[in-house]
């Protein structure tokens, strides 16, 4: 197991004395002043139409891998070693170098077949959602904004605290991932800290992991997961350690604040302007009941934080967090989400 302290983790900010201190400050726990504003309960928005279902695709597929957003052949998603980067080139363009210490330890060609992409923002056309009655696969839920970020300006950093729930009462082969994370506005990667249950295809169990990830449209990076175990206390961020060009450099972390033990992983990404912040996401794959849910019906992703102006780090006061309902074909259950505090309900 690994285990992650303070300095670990903010040691990529030694040369930057204000996210320096800041992190400092708030440590894993995230203490700086959380955001509230006047938002409300979202429930039951959908704006996409029903085509061929995510059910069908995953029938179609039964042997790839369900990551967060995307139904991706298990051949193309890689665990990344401790103090390993991912160097994506430009436009998303997979280069599929994975180096250590400056030295090239991993080649990973393109995937020889597109990923089925759930995620709201990119969703693969022609695939939608399945019925209300069928099986649900995709975003359940979400707080989410489109930052008012310069063309040559980035988020650079999004964090949050959360719990790990407690086990679903019923075990039916389903797949959850409650996560936060940033997203480009070409919509063909996605950053994310994220806790999961079940077996994607690829990892995990009957159980919660923590991990990092790097979601593509051909491709999955991700940092080697963690056991954690309900009522643990999270903290998940991600953050730019550096830039040059137009290739930002990236750190992931998730840390259980209970144990002390993490994942994290360092991923460089050309040619994309990081403009989407998500507080929190609720996804489901494989699921048929409400009891397939975690057996806490309620999710709050707390201190959420956002940050632009790298190397400054310019913390946004007031996120216009706003919460997202999309469908993802499931059963209904007590869907809300409350924008102002990040709070799911499921």
């Amino acid at each position: 197991m690994e285990r992650l302290n303070n300095n670990t983790l903010i040691s990529n900010y030694s040369t930057q004395s204000s996210p320096a201190s800041k992190l400092s400050r708030i440590g894993f726990s995230l203490t700086l002043a959380a955001v509230f504003l006047g938002g409300l309960a979202v429930s039951g928005l959908s704006s996409y139409a029903n085509a061929q279902s995510m059910s069908e695709a995953a029938i179609e597929h039964p042997n790839w891998a369900q990551l967060p957003g995307e139904l991706i052949r298990p051949d193309c998603v890689h665990e990344i070693p401790k103090g390993a980067r991912v160097e994506i080139g430009n436009d998303g363009d997979l280069t599929g170098d994975v180096t250590l210490n400056g030295k090239l330890i991993a080649h990973y060609d393109a995937c020889p077949e597109k990923a089925i992409i759930t995620r709201q923002g990119a969703r693969t056309q022609g695939v939608a959602q399945a019925q209300q009655e069928e099986t649900g696969n995709g975003w359940v839920e979400d707080d989410q904004w489109n930052a008012p970020v310069g063309g040559s300006d980035n988020i650079d950093y999004v964090g949050s605290n959360w719990t790990v729930p407690e086990y679903p009462s019923e075990v039916g082969g389903q797949v959850i991932y409650l996560s936060n994370g940033i997203e480009p506005s070409s919509h063909k990667w996605f950053l994310e800290a994220a806790l999961e249950w079940g077996y994607n295809g690829a990892f995990g169990g009957n159980y919660y992991t923590i991990e990092t990830l790097l979601i593509g449209p051909s491709t999955v990076y991700y940092s080697s997961p963690e056991y954690v175990n309900p009522g643990d206390s999270l903290t998940g961020y991600s953050y730019m350690t550096g830039e040059s060009g137009n290739t930002t450099y990236w750190e992931s972390v998730i840390v259980d604040n209970s144990t002390g033990y993490g994942s994290e992983g360092s991923y460089w990404v050309s040619g994309q302007h990081w403009t989407w912040a998500y507080a929190g996401i609720l996804q489901a794959y494989n699921l048929n009941s409400c009891a397939e849910f975690p057996g806490s019906p309620r999710t709050s992703f707390s201190d959420s934080a956002v940050a632009h102006g790298f190397p400054n780090f310019d913390w946004y006061s007031y996120p216009n967090w706003k919460g997202a309902i999309p469908g993802y074909g499931g059963p209904t259950c007590h869907f809300a989400v409350v924008a102002a505090s990040a709070t799911l309900d499921y």
